[in-house]
């Protein structure tokens, strides 16, 4: 057996993953030098620059199915994707597991990814802030307490809708514990950009950079990230918002009190 071509340079550490376009005419790797980097399997060139926003090691690169995007795991924890072709980021880093990254991959259908961890868990995700929760209660009930949670600095909400249109937001495995009525929470907010941050004072913003709760402190590391869509060993603390009171509504809790 002998190889193709010269080796392929560009990284400046470690290669530790690389993996085929579905199509066979592009390569993905990931190196010890917190880069993810695309190659013209033909020519055996890069194709554009580096892709920069894993801030350690990657550990783990895979193409979707479909190849169009790619997925990527690293020692900082987190997990990314990416668009192939232009090579930008998609969304917020997916944040959750507690340790390095060591293997990533996408669903056959490219909806998920599944994402382990020197952690100890093995995390499922949903691959698209759009990606309907209809089945999302069934996925993952048996947390060890009714509210717990687990939800991360960085926190992409997943809007789901009803008949109404009316946008769902939920940080919990229980469909029942999202938060309605959210219209005027998200009006004029784009769907791909149903962002929500938690800031280092414990609050969550929403996409108009709105307060949405208040995180005690002891919950905020490790907290739920609502793209989450089965982790196990299950477990970990979960919000209930079916209840809670936000925007111009928070005038009732002044008129019923």
């Amino acid at each position: 057996m002998q190889p193709i071509g010269e080796p392929f340079r560009g990284h400046t550490y470690s290669v530790n993953s690389v993996s085929f376009s579905p199509d066979g005419t592009r390569i993905v790797s990931g190196s010890r030098d917190g880069t993810v980097r695309l190659w013209d399997a033909g020519t055996q060139q890069p194709v554009g620059e580096p892709l920069k926003g894993h801030t350690d090691w990657v550990y783990s690169v895979s193409f979707s199915p479909d190849g169009t995007r790619i997925v990527s795991g690293s020692i900082d924890m987190t997990v990314r994707l990416w668009v192939a072709v232009a090579g930008q980021p998609i969304g917020q880093p997916l944040r959750g597991h507690t340790s390095s990254v060591t293997s990533v991959s996408f669903s056959p259908d490219g909806t998920r990814i599944i994402s382990c961890s020197f952690d100890g868990t093995v995390r499922l995700w949903y691959a698209t802030i759009r990606k309907s929760l209809q089945n999302h209660g069934e996925e993952d009930r048996s947390s060890s307490s009714p509210h717990s949670s687990y939800i991360p600095h960085s926190i992409a909400a997943i809007p789901t809708f009803n008949a109404a249109n009316d946008a769902f937001i939920c940080f919990s495995s229980d469909l029942t514990h999202a938060l309605c009525d959210t219209a005027e929470l998200l009006a004029r907010t784009p769907l791909d950009d149903h962002t929500f941050v938690l800031g280092d004072d414990g609050w969550v913003l929403g996409p108009n950079e709105q307060l949405l709760f208040w995180v005690p402190p002891g919950s905020r590391e490790p907290f739920y990230n609502s793209r989450t869509a089965l982790v196990v060993p299950r477990g970990g603390v979960e919000l209930d918002l079916s209840q809670m009171a936000h925007g111009t509504r928070w005038q009732r809790c002044c008129k019923e009190s």
